[in-house]
């Protein structure tokens, strides 16, 4: 008897039938960024906004929203700015980074950088 196999046998991607897209053709001193006309239909406009818009077919204008506004904003936090650390990271050849401190003084525990940014005591 063959050894049990955990794995399904890949099935065959469906594949569809259609045409391939139609080239686009570019003509020398065109802009290609240009905008075709598209024609519409002010009918299927309509149906579309009855159907989605609540039942009405009126279509109107904007309506200017400043006349709302009143001149209240949102007040603007500042977030205090961090101090600047009185130490300094320094990578040393055993593989590990040590702080050295403003007057040039090393702390005896070694740290790992991690992938952000920070770095971790090793323990």
């Amino acid at each position: 008897m063959p050894p049990f196999w955990p794995f399904k046998k890949k099935e065959a991607i469906a594949e569809l039938e259609e045409q391939p897209p139609a080239p686009v053709v570019y003509k020398r001193g065109e802009d290609p960024n240009a905008r075709t006309t598209i024609e519409t239909d002010a009918n299927a406009y309509k149906d579309a906004l009855a159907l989605f818009g609540g039942g009405s077919e009126e279509v109107k204008a904007a309506s200017d929203q400043s006349v709302h506004y009143d001149g209240v904003s949102a007040p603007t936090i500042q977030t205090p700015s961090e101090p600047e650390p009185s130490f300094k990271w320094v990578h040393h050849t055993d593989g590990y980074h040590y702080k050295q401190l403003a007057d040039g003084a090393f702390e005896p525990t070694p740290h790992t950088k991690n992938n952000d940014g920070t770095y971790t005591a090793y323990s």
